[in-house]
C-alpha cells in the first residue's frame, strides 16, 4: 500500500489520467511531500502513504446509528489530504500546512494522557488505543496534512481526523498483518465499527477499550468515511453493524452544502449537549426494560418489540419514570421512529423513482423533527433551512450532531449554482457577522478514504481487505 517518494512525484507529475478530484489535489500533495522531506531530508526510495480521508454528510439518519437505527450517509470531496512516512522509533510527529491546527508530537504509548478539550485529544487517543490494542514493535509515523473542511461544520471533521492518523498509522505497520487485527477485524464494516469504538471509548471484541475521547457516539460517520463509493449514498444499518444497500445518487440531482460559521464543536459545554441525546436514549431503553420486565438494550428492539406495556399509550409511559418526571423520552423516541421507520424508507422509494420532490419533501421532515425533539438546531441552520426552501431548494436540513454545523439542500443540476450564490447572499444579509466563516458549495457523493499506490489512488478499504 506505501509507495515512494519517487514513484508518488512520478505519479502526480507524469500521470495524465488522474481522476479529477486528484487533479485539484496535485499541488498540495506535491506540498506535502516537499514539507516531509524539508523535514527529514527523505531520499527518493523512502516510503511514504498519500492519502486522503473525506468528510460526510448524514442524509437521513439524525441520531439514529447508537440506537440501533438506520443511516443513509454519503462522504464528499472536503476533508484531509495527507501525506505519512514512517520513522525507526514510536515517535509521531504531525504538523498542518496552515495555522487551525498546532504541530503535535508524542510517542505511540499505551499509556499517553490526550489533553481533553484540545485537537491533539483525536490523534493521542488513536495512537493509545493502536498501541494498548497491538502490541509490539510499532514504528511512529510522520504526517503532514492540509483540510479543506471547515472546522467544526458537522461533516464530521473529529472522526475523520483520527482516521487519517489510523491510516498512516495502519499503512507505516502494516496493521492488517497483524494476528490481532485479523482476528477481531474481518471486513471494512467491522473496521468502521472498531474506529468509532477508539472515538467513544468502548471495547470491539476482543480489543480493549479505554477512555475515548469524551464522545457517546455511533459508528455512522466511521461507515461512511470509510465505506463509501462515488455516487452513492450508503444504507447502513448497526443492530448488527452492516452495509444494507449502495444506492444510486441521480446524476440530475445535486447536493448544495451551507457551512454556518457556527461551528460544532464536541469540547466542554458542547460536548455536554452532544450527548444528552445519546443519554436520553439508554433512560429511553431502561425505562422500557423497567416496564416490559425486558432486557433490551437499543431502541430498535424496543420500537419492535410486542406487546407494548400500556398499549398505543406506551410512549407516555416512559415519561413516567420513578421518583422523576421525564417528558424528554417519548420525544427521542418518536424522532427515531419518524426518521428510521418513515423519513429513510421514503426517502429509499423517492431515489428510485428519481422523485426529487418527495425526497426533498422527507429531507425537510427530518429537519422538523431534528428541531422537535432533538433540541439540536441553532437559529442560523433552522434559518437556512427556511431560505433555501424559500428560493426554490426541493428540501433542506441541518446534519450531523447539530448545534451549529452546516446544513444541506437538495435541487436539480441546473438550479445548483443559481441556488449556492442566491443562499449564501441571503444568509450574509441575516447573519453578516457569521457569513464571514461560513462557507457555500455543491456536492456530489464522493468514494471513501483513498490512498495512493505507485500511479493512481486506491480506496483504502479495498487495499486493506484486498476487494
Amino acid at each position: 500500500m506505501p509507495t515512494t517518494f519517487h514513484l508518488l512525484r512520478n505519479g502526480l507529475t507524469l500521470n495524465g489520467r488522474l481522476p479529477a478530484n486528484w487533479r485539484t489535489r496535485r499541488r498540495k500533495a506535491l506540498r506535502l511531500l516537499d514539507i516531509l522531506t524539508a523535514w527529514n531530508a527523505s531520499s527518493p526510495d523512502q516510503e511514504v502513504t498519500l492519502g486522503f480521508v473525506p468528510g460526510r454528510i448524514e442524509v437521513f439518519g439524525r441520531h439514529t446509528d447508537y440506537a440501533g437505527g438506520r443511516t443513509l450517509v454519503c462522504a464528499i470531496d472536503r476533508g484531509f489530504l495527507f501525506a505519512a512516512t514512517p520513522r525507526s522509533s514510536r515517535r509521531i510527529r504531525i504538523t498542518e500546512d496552515s495555522t487551525e491546527f498546532g504541530p503535535v508530537e508524542f510517542d505511540l504509548d499505551p499509556a499517553l494522557s490526550p489533553p481533553v478539550g484540545q485537537w491533539a485529544n483525536y490523534p493521542m487517543t488513536m495512537a493509545r488505543r493502536l498501541a494498548r490494542n497491538f502490541p509490539g514493535p510499532l514504528r511512529g509515523v510522520d504526517i503532514a496534512f492540509s483540510s479543506s473542511m471547515p472546522v467544526g461544520s458537522g461533516m464530521s471533521g473529529s472522526s475523520a481526523l483520527m482516521m487519517m492518523v489510523f491510516t498512516a498509522i495502519a499503512s507505516a505497520n502494516r496493521l492488517q498483518e497483524n494476528a490481532a487485527f485479523s482476528q477481531n477485524i474481518k471486513n471494512p464494516v467491522d473496521l468502521s465499527v472498531y474506529l468509532a469504538c477508539v472515538e467513544n471509548g468502548q471495547s470491539f471484541r476482543s480489543l480493549e477499550g479505554d477512555a475515548g475521547v469524551g464522545t457517546f457516539g455511533g459508528s455512522e460517520d466511521h461507515a461512511a468515511i470509510l465505506n463509501a463509493r462515488p455516487g452513492r449514498l450508503s444504507l447502513f444499518g448497526f443492530s448488527p453493524p452492516e452495509l444494507q444497500a449502495e444506492v444510486p445518487w441521480p446524476r440530475e440531482w445535486r447536493l448544495v452544502v451551507a457551512f454556518s460559521g457556527v461551528r460544532a464543536e464536541k469540547t466542554r459545554e458542547a460536548l455536554e449537549k452532544y450527548n444528552l441525546a445519546s443519554r436520553r436514549v439508554g433512560d429511553s431503553v431502561m425505562r422500557f426494560n423497567q416496564l416490559a420486565g425486558t432486557q433490551l438494550s437499543t431502541l430498535r428492539e424496543v420500537v419492535d418489540y410486542q406487546p407494548k406495556p400500556g398499549g398505543s399509550r406506551w410512549l407516555d409511559a416512559l415519561a413516567r419514570a420513578p421518583g422523576q418526571s421525564s417528558p424528554a423520552l417519548p420525544g427521542r423516541v418518536r424522532q427515531f421512529i419518524l426518521e428510521d421507520r418513515t423519513h429513510i424508507p421514503g426517502a429509499l422509494a423517492a431515489l428510485k423513482a428519481k422523485d426529487l420532490t418527495a425526497f426533498g419533501r422527507l429531507v425537510s421532515a427530518s429537519h422538523r423533527a431534528s428541531k422537535k425533539y432533538l433540541w439540536n438546531i441553532v437559529p442560523e441552520i433552522d434559518h437556512l433551512q427556511r431560505s433555501a426552501c424559500t428560493l426554490g431548494a426541493a428540501g433542506a436540513s441541518g446534519f450531523g450532531a447539530g448545534f451549529g454545523g452546516s446544513i444541506f439542500a437538495v435541487t436539480t443540476a441546473d438550479h445548483a449554482e443559481e441556488l449556492t450564490e442566491r443562499w449564501q447572499r441571503s444568509y450574509a444579509v441575516r447573519y453578516p457577522g457569521r457569513a464571514a466563516d461560513s462557507a457555500f458549495f455543491l456536492a456530489q457523493p464522493g468514494p471513501g478514504i483513498e490512498v495512493w499506490t505507485d500511479s493512481s489512488p486506491l480506496r483504502f478499504a479495498d487495499a486493506l481487505f484486498q476487494a
